[in-house]
């Protein structure tokens, strides 16, 4: 084997792209969405009024037959059929995942791709994601205890949606979830990553989805002021404002993503298309069990995943950002981002995709990971709505309420999670 050739097999790159948000089903109306500026939140569809959240990125109406019609007409029709029965009786969020990841497995081109299913791994960004389904049972439960749902003692588990995927997709190899919060999906990229590095795996799909949204959790954020409910109720798609004076908390939001990842080489040698390389990334820990972000930790995670990707701060040029639209989680980013990149930092584009979709929660790091991908594909930055006046100190280029042309080299994409579970991963163009 060429030195060539053995560095490609250590090379990590996407070959797949799967998504599904209130703004695009498909990564082209995704992309078109974010290029126009158009914001998916809106009053929520069927939730309990009693809840002060009133707002958000409501997918609760996801038909995923109707879904299949409109995009499944490229799929293998094995795999449509195969998707109706293995999903018949599934919550929202293992049918918003298992969606996002039949596209992405398609679009690699991995149907027909002949790779034994044995070396073909699935990993799963997210925790608690049934949680709406446990609370309509427990309702039920409360009226008649014999008429909960039948299947609640296999479905409620989080696996249950690894085996539907595996059983959809054929996956055989190592399956597994990774609940890590708001970060659970940076963290899937890179254990993915590492599986394709150690030779164990030919293919990894990484997937995530946010949980069923329920009116008790969505109480329980609105009491500790961590997500909007005070104001914006009429006016939702002004509600996520990242790095905006008027901000209020974040807008919570459903949707999906999904990612195949395989080695430069592998990809190479079938033929498949690739969207951009992995180059590396890094995992921490604040040590702390409070919902508080700390600048400390976020420079700590971007300096490793700097140093993990072999590149240099200046090399950086985009930064897909967390950028929550809460108070203190706005402030402590910015600041270590001008702590890791110095004076550079009023150079590098930096945009907040939860200004249009809202914080999809464990699916945010994945389906920004894809935001930043279809802008690095198609030359270009979305904006971040509603960001009429900065806050004081908030001096970096936003990407203020306009789409621009852009060609995107090296991106940066962070996402940190309650208890300061930060990850970080960084992607190059091919």
């Amino acid at each position: 084997m060429s030195n060539q050739s053995h560095a490609d097999e250590h090379r990590v790159v996407v070959t797949g792209l799967g998504i599904i948000t209130p703004i695009g089903e498909t990564p082209a109306g995704f992309r078109d969405s974010l290029r126009a500026g158009r914001s998916g939140i809106t009053r929520w569809k069927r939730m309990d009024e009693r809840c002060l959240s009133k707002i958000g990125g409501d997918l609760s109406d996801f038909d995923l037959a109707a879904h299949l019609e409109r995009v499944g007409a490229g799929y293998p029709p094995h795999l449509v059929e195969r998707a109706h029965t293995v999903l018949r009786a599934t919550p929202l969020t293992g049918r918003l995942a298992a969606a996002a990841a039949l596209q992405a497995f398609v679009d690699a081109g991995l149907p027909n791709a002949g790779l034994e299913p044995e070396r073909v791994a699935h990993l799963f960004g997210g925790n608690n994601l049934n949680m709406n389904y446990f609370v309509q049972n427990v309702l039920e439960f409360n009226e008649d205890p014999d008429y909960i749902d039948p299947l609640l003692g296999v479905v409620l588990w989080d696996t249950d949606i690894l085996g539907k995927i595996g059983e959809l997709l054929t996956v055989k190899g190592p399956n597994y979830m990774i609940g890590n919060a708001c970060a659970s999906g940076n963290v899937a990229l890179l254990n993915g990553l590492d599986l394709l590095r150690s030779g164990r795996v030919d293919a990894v799909v990484v997937s995530a989805a946010t949980q069923e949204l329920d009116p008790v959790a969505l109480q329980g954020w609105a009491l500790v002021d961590a997500l909007v409910w005070r104001n914006f109720a009429d006016e939702p798609q002004r509600a996520s404002r990242p790095w905006d004076v008027r901000r209020e908390g974040f807008v919570p939001g459903e949707g999906a993503g999904a990612v195949i990842l395989e080695t430069l080489a592998g990809a190479r040698r079938r033929g498949a298309r690739v969207y951009a390389e992995l180059l590396g990334g890094a995992v921490t820990c604040d040590a702390t069990r409070l919902p508080r972000p700390v600048v400390e930790g976020q420079v700590r995670v971007m300096r490793q995943a700097l140093q993990a990707a072999g590149i240099a701060p200046e090399q950086v040029n985009y930064i897909n950002a967390h950028a929550t639209s809460t108070l203190v989680g706005d402030a402590v980013e910015v600041a270590a981002i001008k702590e890791v990149f110095g004076e550079y930092a009023r150079r590098i584009p930096v945009n907040a995709t939860k200004s249009l979709i809202g914080h999809c929660l464990t699916a945010a790091a994945l389906v920004e990971f894809v935001a930043l991908l279809v802008q690095m594909e198609y030359g270009f930055l979305h904006p971040t709505l509603n960001l009429e006046q900065p806050d004081e100190g908030f001096d970096l280029d936003f990407v203020p309420n306009v789409a621009r042309p852009y060609q995107i080299e090296v991106g940066m994409s962070n996402s940190f999670g309650f208890g300061g579970l930060n990850a970080c991963v960084i992607v190059a163009r091919v």
